[in-house]
């Protein structure tokens, strides 16, 4: 099994990725502005360190962002930017789905949907959510002004006849003071639901030792945690979790027991072998 396909969260951590089940009832898009702390430069993972500059409890105070292959916008020319350069101390607006899996590391990580930069300079205003055959996002930030006239893309640039009832990014100039406000977009862009892909090769370590067992749980969007004092590593999803006692290298799914050979932990990172990630895949996405 060397790839795992997740239905779009995202939103998928890249380190976030839970799989997600379909469900009848939309998912809304949550949103919140934040200053960029820190950059981490790295060639697969690279991350921004955001600080919320929004007083509600329901966003996160701080938060490292995912950043690779992410949508970003860019609200002075309303166009998408590849390979941007995010600087220190600027402002961005992000958007993730309500169901998007948290890494409840501290501070938190998280991979968005969405990013807007040019924020304070921007020329077009954002949002991005599901929207209804109304026009009505699922939070309620935002209403569409509704006519023939409008139209709407897909993030390949491809026009799109029906775009209601779907996760909609909408660049705007001009809202009214109502609650919801009002827009007439300037910009519809349909985001496609499309599907990712973790890749076990891609965790694959050299030396023939195996593949870094948290670096690919945790692209999975699973939890992993170790219990030093007990030295047993546990890893949870989709309300599920195995564990794994390390000095012994014994893999225990419910009452199974495997003793995992080539089992190896280096300078406190763990390896394991593909035979034994297919026995806790099975487990764990089934």
């Amino acid at each position: 099994m060397k790839k795992i396909l997740i239905l779009s969260l995202v939103a998928v951590l890249m380190f976030s990725s839970l799989v997600m089940a379909k469900t009848e009832e939309p998912i809304g898009f949550k949103a919140d502005f934040g200053k960029v702390t820190e950059i981490v430069e790295d060639e697969k993972y690279p991350q921004i360190l955001l600080e919320s500059q929004t007083e509600n409890e329901e966003v996160l105070d701080k938060v490292y962002l995912y950043t690779s292959d992410l949508p970003v916008m860019d609200l002075k020319t309303g166009e998408f930017v590849e390979d941007y350069k995010f600087e220190k101390d600027e402002l961005v607006k992000y958007f993730y789905k309500e169901n998007t899996p948290v890494l409840q590391s501290l501070p938190a990580k998280m991979t968005p949907d969405f990013i807007a930069v040019n924020v304070e300079e921007g020329t077009y205003s954002i949002d991005v959510d599901y929207f209804d055959e109304e026009g009505l996002g699922k939070n309620n930030r935002l209403k569409l002004n509704l006519s023939d006239e409008l139209e709407a893309v897909n993030l390949a640039g491809e026009k799109v006849e029906e775009f209601l009832e779907k996760d909609l990014a909408v660049l705007y100039t001009v809202a009214t003071r109502s609650l919801p406000p009002i827009a007439t977009p300037n910009k519809i862009i349909v985001l496609d639901n499309q599907e990712k892909v973790v890749d076990l090769m891609d965790y694959k370590a050299e030396d023939e030792m195996g593949f870094f067992l948290r670096k690919y749980y945790e692209a999975l969007g699973a939890e992993v945690k170790w219990d030093g004092e007990n030295d047993i590593t546990t890893i949870s999803l989709n309300e599920k979790s195995i564990t794994i006692e390390n000095a012994q290298a014994t893999l225990k799914i419910e009452d199974q027991e495997t003793v995992m050979e080539a089992f190896s932990i280096v300078d406190g990172v763990s390896y394991i072998q593909e035979e034994h990630i297919n026995l806790i895949n099975d487990f764990l996405m089934n």
